[in-house]
């Protein structure tokens, strides 16, 4: 499959919708409302309590040395005989929450599934730590994982890099970054934040409230990240449909989601990496909205977009 050009409507899930009903009810303050800190509670309440258990693989906490300080990894291991693929998974959350909790349960799922050692980071987050923070941690990490593959039992010709939301902006980032020092095998982008400016797209205006990330919430995530500096919404290092480079980037696979407010942007991006001549594989999820990975209680549709990018990376890494 390769990049779709109309993508197929749907209405949305039952279970998403139902759980997005009952959210409505409860008639939350906005996650924009509240301190940072709040937020980065209730996105780890929210993917504690509403998601599957994951599997079981070994883990170990280290810390390395970043830009701006130590940097706390969480590292997988599979139950298989080195020397293994390495996946480097960057957690998503708008750059202002998330962390190595709120995406445990999918990195031991793409751990479990893939076979694959798996290097997690708790890069800085806004607004403590505007741009370029989060992608200077994740450009560090991924040649950290380069030069130390052997000693994690991987093979440091076999390494991914994954993400989602935000932190799929950041993965596809530092591989630009470090393009022809590191040659990733492959690139997984969960609906990804490609480009946000002024103007909202059909899907902003489509989806952009009452389908869990809001217009509101994207805007705050953006002004944090970017330190209310309007003209970096365009830096190559943020605005990935801008970046002048993504020939440079290896196979692709990117997932987009039917009532996403992001769902406009990640298609486009898809269709922009194709076009520079990278192989590209698009998967789209009509009845899914955003963040549906940490719902897999709720549905099934989340646990299908992480299977079918473990299928992905699995056959890249082979």
């Amino acid at each position: 499959m390769t990049v779709t050009t109309t993508l197929p409507r749907a209405p949305m899930d039952p279970g998403l919708a139902g759980f997005l009903a009952q959210a409505s009810a409860q008639g939350n303050p906005p996650l924009e409302a509240l301190p940072p800190a709040v937020g980065r509670q209730i996105y780890r309440d929210l993917a504690a309590g509403l998601g599957l258990p994951p599997p079981v693989v070994a883990t170990e906490d280290r810390s390395i040395a970043g830009p701006g300080g130590p940097l706390k990894l969480r590292i997988y291991h599979p139950d298989a005989a080195g020397p293994l693929p390495a996946l480097f998974y960057v957690h998503g959350g708008g750059y202002v929450i998330g962390d190595l909790e709120t995406h445990d349960a999918v990195c031991r799922t793409l751990c479990h599934s893939v076979g694959a050692v798996v290097v997690a980071v708790d890069y800085r987050l806004a607004p403590e730590h505007p741009f370029p923070a989060a992608v200077d941690d994740v450009v560090c990490v991924l040649r950290w994982l380069a030069a130390h593959a052997k000693e994690l039992r991987a093979d440091p010709s076999r390494i991914a890099l994954a993400g989602d939301s935000a932190g799929a902006q950041l993965a596809a980032t530092a591989c630009l970054r470090t393009a022809g020092t590191i040659a990733p095998r492959a690139l997984g982008l969960i609906y990804p934040v490609a480009q946000h400016h002024s103007e909202p797209s059909a899907s902003m205006a489509e989806n952009g409230e009452g389908k869990f990330l809001t217009h509101g919430v994207m805007q705050w995530f953006i002004n944090s990240y970017l330190d209310g500096r309007s003209e970096l919404k365009r830096h190559p290092d943020f605005a990935l449909l801008s970046a002048p480079a993504l020939a440079t980037l290896p196979p692709s696979w990117v997932a987009t989601m039917g009532h996403d407010p992001l769902r406009d942007e990640g298609h486009a991006l898809a269709q922009r990496i194709e076009q520079a001549g990278v192989a590209t594989e698009h998967r789209h999820y009509p009845g899914a909205i955003h963040a549906c990975i940490h719902f897999t209680a709720v549905s099934p549709v989340g646990g299908q977009v992480v299977a079918d990018l473990a299928d992905w990376l699995r056959a890249r890494l082979a």
